[in-house]
């Protein structure tokens, strides 16, 4: 219920982690409850094991690819290749107010037709904005929504060019 997961982030902050073992249910669980919150103004990224997003719902702030790929330095890319292995981090969106977000990413593995088929794969990344001044000196990823329309230059992960001018 909403009201205890409200009392449950007021008292432990919206970490996760706590609140997997808080409420017994699995992390994928929290993501997607958190992401509803809406004091929070979270958002939910999912993808499959190709990459391709599969559910949007964006963090206020926080700029989704509306077609094709997004941004190959977003923390879910780095929980899709290390499946089970939490990811956390702090990020920054490209933008002309660029933002700073809290992000927290899981893979995990699931078994369609039982073990004997195969394994299929999902990532889903939690977005959280972090208010102005907050973990301002813990390391932050540059990261941008698209290399198609991402203004940041000289990155090493860019994929095509940017139609966009010179940015930030």
């Amino acid at each position: 219920p909403s009201a205890a997961l409200t009392n449950a982030v007021a008292r432990f902050r919206p970490d996760p982690g706590v609140l997997v073992q808080h409420f017994g249910v699995d992390v994928m669980a929290v993501f997607r409850m958190l992401a509803a919150l809406p004091d929070l103004g979270a958002g939910l990224v999912v993808c499959d094991g190709s990459g391709t997003l599969v559910f949007r719902k964006p963090a206020e702030g926080f700029a989704l690819p509306r077609f094709g790929a997004a941004c190959p330095l977003w923390p879910l890319y780095t929980a899709l290749g290390r499946p089970m292995s939490p990811v956390m981090g702090d990020v920054i969106m490209a933008g002309r107010t660029p933002r700073r977000y809290r992000t927290y990413a899981l893979c995990q593995p699931r078994f369609p037709q039982g073990f004997a088929g195969p394994q299929v794969v999902e990532a889903a990344m939690l977005v959280l904005p972090l208010d102005p001044g907050i973990g301002t000196d813990a390391p932050a990823a540059e990261i941008g929504t698209s290399c198609r329309i991402c203004p940041r230059q000289g990155c090493v992960a860019r994929r095509e060019p940017s139609i966009m001018s010179e940015g930030a």
